[in-house]
């Protein structure tokens, strides 16, 4: 286990995001910033929040002699108690066409379906400060495609069965394979018989990992 604490500007921050990337497992630290997740030499572990800018941290046997191992990461904004800005906007700062109306959450929302929006739309998506969770969400989009792809050729039944996987670590395996880009195209042309080949021998390398935990 690496007991580590994510800080900007020496303060802890709570509610940040911290994944191995080698094992799936996702942990969300303390009011102190404090977290603990299952980690070895040579795993990877990502940092993000829409409040600070993602980073992605190598894990080595020096991490595990810092208690706690400190993330520092940068903040994406401060947040200020009290500011008063009188007949200032982004219309009269000509960063958006006069009488343009803004689209609700809703219409965002209905609007660009997980995608990151481009030209005008992308400025206007940045400036309602919505544009680093739209990118996030895009990319873990993704990978929950991947997922749901792998779910239809194999059970969780299967995956213990076929591909050697333990029961509790299921899920996890999921996010491992679907990290693969090769399984990613063999999903996407529908080759299946490729795609399970694949996710058996991605099974024996999963479960070379978890036995070095």
């Amino acid at each position: 286990m690496l007991p580590g604490k994510v800080v900007t500007a020496n303060a802890g921050l709570s509610n940040i995001f911290v994944i191995n990337k080698a094992t799936g497992l996702e942990v969300k630290t303390d009011a102190e910033g404090a977290f603990t997740i299952p980690a070895k030499p040579g795993d990877k572990i990502a940092v993000y929040s829409p409040v600070i800018t993602a980073r992605d941290f190598a894990i080595s046997e020096a991490s595990f002699k810092e208690v706690p191992y400190v993330v520092e990461v940068d903040a994406k904004g401060i947040e200020l108690d009290e500011v008063v800005v009188n007949n200032v906007n982004s219309h009269s700062l000509g960063l958006v066409p006069k009488g343009y109306v803004f689209p609700t959450a809703n219409q965002r929302s209905i609007k660009f379906h997980g995608t990151v929006p481009h030209g005008l739309d992308y400025v206007l998506y940045a400036l309602s400060g919505n544009l680093y969770y739209k990118k996030l969400e895009a990319k873990y989009a993704q990978k929950r495609a991947v997922i749901e792809s792998i779910n239809t050729l194999y059970s969780e039944d299967e995956i213990v069965e076929e591909c050697g996987v333990p029961r509790e670590y299921v899920n996890g395996f999921l996010f491992y394979a679907a990290e693969n880009s090769e399984l990613d195209t063999l999903l996407q042309l529908k080759n299946t018989g490729g795609a399970k080949l694949l996710l058996n021998e991605l099974g024996l390398k999963y479960l070379e990992i978890i036995s070095n935990e």
